[in-house]
């Protein structure tokens, strides 16, 4: 049985010149990979040439991506304000009396909601 060289030939002949394109391609990456280093030298010499500005507080950034819904007190500004105005002199349920007497029924919020409210307003 007689093989014929040809198809192996070729092949091999494929697999030299992809050897050849290889070297070329780690060649250029060496290059590359030598200007990195260089630049990484020049920049981490010396200092930082500009002056960082202050993070804005993360507390704010997560307020507004909170989930559910915010709450009834702060969405509403005539609420807020009633409840202001008698924060001082009322205890929760008082208060909470006076926004149900005052305030339909969708407005309304109970004292344990007052009570959350406030304390958020404290700190």
């Amino acid at each position: 049985m007689t093989v014929d060289p040809g198809p192996l030939q070729n092949a091999l002949a494929i697999i030299a010149e992809l050897k050849g394109l290889v070297r070329g391609q780690m060649d250029r990456f060496d290059r590359l990979e030598r200007d990195l280093e260089d630049v990484a030298e020049t920049v981490l010499q010396g200092p930082v040439q500009t002056t960082l500005a202050p993070l804005p507080p993360a507390t704010d950034h997560r307020r507004e991506h909170r989930s559910g819904r915010p709450p009834k007190i702060d969405t509403d500004p005539e609420l807020a304000a009633f409840i202001r105005a008698r924060i001082d002199r009322l205890t929760f349920e008082e208060i909470a009396a006076q926004v149900a007497a005052h305030f339909p029924p969708d407005r309304r919020v109970g004292k344990s909601t007052i009570h959350a409210w406030w304390k958020r307003q404290q700190g």
